[in-house]
């Protein structure tokens, strides 16, 4: 499919061929039943999606996917279309009955000379409708084959090339505008393909901190917050060599494979998920993962609204942390502190705590189970006591980012907020200070340790 004449030239050669059919096919017929044609296409593309969610689903295809954006319609035109005309034949029948039997000789004559050239035009006009209808109905799949651009396109299906061929072809000659008014999917469809077209190629990158901070951004948006830590949403985004949807990601895979990925099917089929993504608005969430600023989740509009403007993802900082562990244990030594430095950073590697209207999510590579202050006889009685001892690295460490733990919060009337963690053997209370750029995150359980995290730097 990479050959190619000139920019727009398969569009054309279907108008061509297109068009030209319709029109030779108004030569040879009369005029009377290719305006029936015409007009009976034109109402069964109107009652089309009416009936497109009654159409069997051995007429639909298998990807669930393609009947979200309207494919279901398409059956349906079909049927229609074959019933419209069917009852045309038969009342194309009884009209030239009673012309023949009710009309004078005059008027016969001037029908005979209109007939022919009505002929032409309806099946022009005809020809032209069917084009656009094409374009319209490869519009969603070629918008999306063309935006998720794989190392190796010619590998998917011939349908998926086709349509990705045409939408740019169409664009080319400026027509994929008057062709979207005949299209079946809806305007979410095409924010929901801009996302995943960002998405797929800020994955499919080399660079894995690149992958990272941008999976961070993608579930950190403050209206997805609750969607990202479904259990199906994880397992599509969660960096394992073992994940075959991230892998394909990462590996710029063709469409037609990460559309029929089962992990995919198992998220699709999820109607508690589907309803956490209804809520989402796109045109925002768009505007989020590409410049890293939300105009519905700032602090002042949040203020209006009556919510909280803890909302959203935060890091770890690991300086204000370690001044706070510095202020609580002020004997540790230059051993000691150089640990703690160590394990803090080491520590917020990839760890976030994210919330949204009513919970809060503890992400990352690991935490601690006990308070880093204890009594070194308690966790290592062969080594000299000290004040400071924290281990390292954190128990059950990862190479990549997990859920910790998460809590419903619930806002104090002194203004902090208060959750509850529980992760292993470990659980605690936990107290959350808002201040202007950070949070202050304190473990009841562990001698009140506090650890401060900042706003997701985007």
């Amino acid at each position: 499919m990479a050959f190619a004449l000139f920019p727009g030239d398969t569009a054309l050669l279907l108008a061509i061929l297109v068009i030209g059919a319709c029109t030779l096919l108004g030569m040879a017929t009369d005029g009377l039943r290719m305006g029936m044609l015409l007009i009976s296409s034109i109402l069964a593309w109107i009652m089309a999606p009416l009936i497109g969610n009654w159409i069997p689903s051995v007429l639909l295809p298998a990807n669930p996917l393609w009947r979200e954006a309207g494919a279901g319609a398409i059956p349906a035109f079909l049927v229609m279309s074959l019933l419209f005309f069917v009852g045309g034949h038969f009342l194309h029948k009884k009209i030239t009955f009673e012309i023949k039997d009710k009309w004078d000789d005059y008027k016969h004559d001037r029908w005979g000379n209109i007939d022919p050239l009505l002929g032409r035009i309806c099946g022009g006009l005809l020809g032209i409708w069917f084009f656009l209808l094409i374009g319209g109905t490869a519009m969603p799949l070629g918008y999306l084959t063309a935006k998720v651009r794989s190392d190796h396109p010619s590998n998917d299906p011939l349908g998926y090339q086709l349509s990705s061929r045409l939408y740019r072809d169409f664009s080319s000659l400026g027509l994929h505008r008057p062709v979207r008014l005949l299209d079946p999917a809806e305007k979410e469809y095409y924010l929901a393909a801009d996302i995943a077209a960002l998405s797929y190629h800020n994955f499919g990158t080399n660079n894995l901190n690149h992958v990272n901070r941008f999976r961070r951004r993608l579930l950190g948006y403050p209206g997805l917050v609750d969607a990202s830590y479904n259990p199906h949403i994880r397992g599509l985004t969660h960096v394992w060599t073992t994940n075959t949807f991230f892998m394909g990601l990462y590996s710029r895979t063709n469409l037609s494979q990460l559309l029929s990925n089962p992990q995919l099917y198992a998220a699709w089929r999820d109607e508690a998920l589907k309803a956490q993504l209804a809520h989402v608005n796109l045109v925002d969430f768009k505007t989020f993962l590409e410049k890293g600023k939300s105009d519905r989740y700032n602090a002042a509009l949040l203020q209006q609204q009556g919510r909280s403007p803890i909302l959203g993802c935060w890091e770890l900082d690991t300086e204000s942390t370690f001044d706070q562990f510095k202020s609580m244990y002020p004997k540790m030594n230059d051993r000691e502190m150089k640990l703690l430095d160590n394990y803090l950073v080491e520590l917020a590697d990839q760890m976030s705590l994210s919330f949204s209207d009513g919970f809060c999510y503890l992400e990352g590579r690991g935490f601690p189970r006990r308070a880093l202050g204890v009594k070194a006889n308690v966790e290592r009685p062969n080594i000299t006591p000290n004040d400071f001892l924290p281990s390292i690295p954190p128990r059950n460490f990862t190479d990549f980012p997990q859920l910790i733990t998460y809590g419903s919060w619930e806002k104090k009337s002194d203004g902090s907020y208060l959750t509850h963690f529980k992760w292993g053997k470990a659980e605690s209370n936990v107290t959350i200070q808002l201040f202007p750029t950070r949070i202050m995150v304190s473990f009841e359980s562990f001698r009140g340790e506090k650890y401060v995290f900042k706003r997701q730097k985007l």
